[in-house]
This record gives C-alpha cells, sequence and structure tokens, in this order.
C-alpha cells in the first residue's frame, strides 16, 4: 500500500546499553608524545609561532618523573626532544628546543610522524597511560602525485590506527585549520579513544594544549573559588597555570602571611615563566594556608601540586554514546595508600559536579555511599550531547583535592539519509543507516521505523 504523500518518519533506534564498569586502578605513568606541523602553511594559519609557548606551556605542567617527547614533523620527522623521563634538566632542554618549531618545511606526512613517534609501541603496557598530541593544520600531503597521497591517509585508517588502539595509545588530535582533514584526525582519535578539537585561530591554542594535557597526564589540583586556594601541610610543590588577556595587569600572588609575591619580586623557591597570555609559576614548600591570586577569573586557572595525600577517582572513556552509563569510584590516598580510617573521612565532604555546554551544573554529595574509603556513584544518566565535565572536589577544615575528566558524549552514532522515491509503485521513501564502527558494534543493534501518516 502506498503511503501518503506527507509523511514524518521517526527512526527508533535500540542499542542495549548496560553500565559498563570501569574501575579504578593504580596510577599509571603517563607517557605523552606531543607531534607538531611545522608544514609551509602554518605561516597563514599560526602567523605567529604560538605553536611555541604552547609546547613550553605543556612542558612545564608535566608531573616528574612522567614521560614525554616532541617530535615535529613536515616532509620528514625530528625529534625535537628526546623522549625521556621529565624532570628540570629535560623541562630545560624542552624549552630550549621549543625556539626551533618552524614554518618552513615541504609535505605534511602525518603517517610518518605517527609511526616515528610510536615505533615502540606495539602492544600494550598497563604501567603506562599512553598519549599522543598531534597538531596538524592541513591534509595528507606526500607527494605531488595525489594517489601516492591518498594511499598514505587509507595506510593511517587501516593499518596504523588499529595497531595503536591495541597498544592503547590515546590519540588527542587538534586541527588548526578549517581546511584540515577533519574527517581524518576526528576518525583516529574516535578510533583510539582519543580527543579530537578544532582551533579556529591560534589564539585558542594554549587553553586546547592545556585540555589535551589534562587527558595526557593527571595532577592532583586543589579547588579555585574566585581565585582563592587552601594549600595544606602535605603539598610539597605547587604549580599555577594564570592566563591573561593583552589588557590584564602583572599577575600578583597574595600569601598566607599577607605578603606578596610577583615576577619581579619572589623568593629562591619560586620559578615564575611569564608568555604572552599566561604565566606558569610553580613554588617548592608553600606557605600553608589560605593564597589569593591577584589577576582576572579564568576558568581555565588551574593549581597543580604534588603531595602525599591524593584523589583518585576512575578514568572514563574519552568517547561514549549518550545513554551509557558509568559505574564510579572515588577513593583518597596517601602515600599510595588508600585511606580506609573513619575517623577521618568523616570529616571529609565529597561533591560531584556534572557540567555540560547546555544545562547548567547538576551537583550531588558523594558522602552517603562510602564503603572501605571508596565512595561510589555512577555517571551518565545526565550526561547531554557534545563535551561533558565531571569534576570530583573533596574538602575537609585541613585540605582540599579537586579532579577533572572531560568526555565528549555522541547523540547519533549514525548518518542517516532518506531519500524519496519517485518511480516506486510499492514505496516512497528509502533510510538508508551509515554506522560509524568506531563507536559502536554493529552487532548490538536492533532497528525499528514507524511511518506515522499526517493525521496521526
Amino acid at each position: 500500500m502506498r503511503t501518503p504523500k506527507y509523511v514524518s518518519i521517526l527512526m527508533l533506534l535500540a542499542v542495549f546499553l548496560p553500565i559498563r564498569q570501569v574501575f579504578a586502578i593504580p596510577e599509571p605513568v603517563s607517557d605523552v608524545r606531543i607531534i607538531i606541523d611545522v608544514s609551509g602553511s602554518m605561516k597563514k594559519n599560526d602567523p605567529n609561532n604560538l605553536r611555541s609557548p604552547a609546547l613550553r606551556m605543556v612542558v612545564g605542567l608535566l608531573p616528574e618523573s612522567e614521560r614525554s617527547g616532541v617530535w615535529t614533523f613536515a616532509k620528514y620527522v625530528n625529534m625535537l626532544v628526546p623522549l625521556r623521563k621529565v624532570n628540570d634538566a629535560w623541562r630545560m632542554e624542552a624549552e630550549k628546543q621549543s625556539e626551533k618549531i618552524h614554518s618552513h618545511g615541504l609535505f605534511t606526512d602525518v603517517e610518518q610522524a605517527l609511526n616515528t613517534a610510536t615505533a615502540n609501541q606495539k602492544t600494550a603496557d598497563p604501567r603506562y597511560r599512553r598519549s599522543v598530541i598531534l597538531l596538524s593544520d592541513g591534509l595528507v600531503d606526500i607527494s605531488t602525485n595525489e594517489q601516492v597521497s591518498k594511499k598514505s591517509r587509507q595506510r593511517i585508517l587501516d593499518k596504523l590506527v588499529p595497531r595503536l588502539k591495541k597498544a592503547n595509545v590515546a590519540v588527542h588530535t587538534i586541527a588548526l585549520a578549517d581546511t584540515s582533514d577533519h574527517a581524518l584526525l576526528r576518525a583516529i582519535s574516535l578510533a583510539t579513544d582519543g580527543w579530537y578539537e578544532q582551533v579556529d585561530t591560534a589564539e585558542e591554542l594554549q587553553r586546547v594544549f592545556l585540555h589535551m594535557f589534562e587527558k595526557s597526564a593527571q595532577r592532583d589540583t586543589v579547588p579555585l573559588s574566585d581565585n582563592h586556594f587552601k594549600i595544606d601541610d602535605s603539598v610539597s610543590e605547587m604549580t599555577l597555570l594564570i592566563f591573561r588577556s593583552k589588557e590584564s595587569k602583572a599577575t600578583e600572588l597574595q600569601l598566607p602571611d599577607q605578603s606578596h609575591i610577583s615576577q619581579q619580586k619572589s623568593s629562591n623557591n619560586v620559578r615564575w615563566h611569564r608568555e604572552d597570555g599566561y604565566d606558569l609559576i610553580t613554588i617548592s614548600e608553600p606557605q600553608t594556608g589560605s593564597w589569593f591570586i591577584d589577576a582576572d577569573l579564568d576558568p581555565d586557572n588551574r593549581v597543580m601540586v604534588v603531595t602525599d595525600l591524593k584523589l583518585q577517582t576512575t578514568d572514563l572513556p574519552n568517547n561514549i554514546l549518550i545513554g551509557e552509563t558509568f559505574d564510579f569510584d572515588v577513593s583518597l590516598t596517601e602515600k599510595g595508600e588508600k585511606i580506609v580510617r573513619q575517623d577521618f573521612l568523616k570529616l571529609v565532604d565529597g561533591q560531584l559536579t556534572l557540567e555540560s555546554e547546555i544545562t547548567d551544573p547538576i551537583e550531588q554529595s558523594l558522602n552517603s555511599n562510602q564503603y572501605d574509603g571508596v565512595y561510589k556513584t555512577h555517571v551518565g544518566e545526565s550526561f547531554q550531547p557534545g563535551r561533558n565535565d565531571i569534576v570530583v572536589t573533596m574538602t575537609s577544615a585541613t585540605f582540599e583535592r579537586q579532579r577533572r575528566q572531560s568526555v565528549n558524549v555522541v547523540e547519533t552514532p549514525f548518518e542517516i539519509i532518506v531519500d524519496q522515491l519517485t518511480d516506486e509503485s510499492t514505496r516512497t521513501h528509502r533510510i538508508t543507516l551509515i554506522p560509524d564502527n568506531s563507536l559502536i558494534n554493529t552487532d548490538n543493534i536492533a532497528i525499528a521505523a514507524m511511518l506515522t501518516a499526517e493525521d496521526g
């Protein structure tokens, strides 16, 4: 029977999504490999070479004893900073080499860059949290022969990405141009459970690099409230990242004893690095008590600490489908051991805040479901399409700790195409669904279509 001329079509997608069991495990060492495009097209897309200060920011934030290395690429791949444990010597070398980032290279060999930087990552190793941060502004371009470049692009998808996925390497991709191959960069990140960002202007690079860093290396932080924060006596070092606009005054810090320090006026335990756009301040053995940052408020400001008193949470995937839910555990550790003393924990207030781009924050208490030092809840029911942040804050009279995670929630893992058929005698529409195989298992899907006539 021919359907009416005016038809609304409702697709019902039944995807069976159980609660995912994602357990908290001992913290692995972060292995962060940074790959930066230095091809000639960067002259247009990053004319002020803001890749250099963005790299220096990540270098300054990387925790001691984690592993990192930096590569640049165009036609050839150059190891700018060798892969080693992060320490003061490594940071000094990385800051020096960051000045060599340029925009003079020919071609854009993404395949060679990824292969070279991850050459020794063939199999998974649970001792490491493996991440690659890939910044590129162009298409795969390795030859004047277009077919050669197309074959390279296909090898990335068919051979390189499966190898990285098998080795648990999350590739976070940054597309710095409208002309970038967004489909390729997004496919690489989704298939490896990495994070994808499109950057419209180079001025956004510093903040994007911060978010990529937070995906790659877990650091303990303390919460900021109107630029006030508290430091307890378990903190041996703190690093402040403070963003500034061009009109901002010079940053100052007010210490608990009411004294002030600045870049021009500081002591021997302070390392103050200033760039256009941000201050990066590291203070060893900071005073305990209440601090104040005398600078503009900014949601991306951070206070990161080195401490024996740590906050540990379940690591969530970077990319999920809407409707997925997850068990989520929170615990406090001291010198690597989970704290189970109830006389201590009863004085701790645990809060979980869910933030999205389109709704108001949702807050929930963790206090009512704590057993043997583990605060248990689950998340996912209120996630919205796009970026969602999960912020855990633990406070007491003597300390504060905070940890933030972001997940990308995909609303529809299909491309849906509806065609009206004019030459068929038995039906009037064809519906085609093309699944995103990097997100879903197509063997576990049931699809139903309901046709509704104009009269209901």
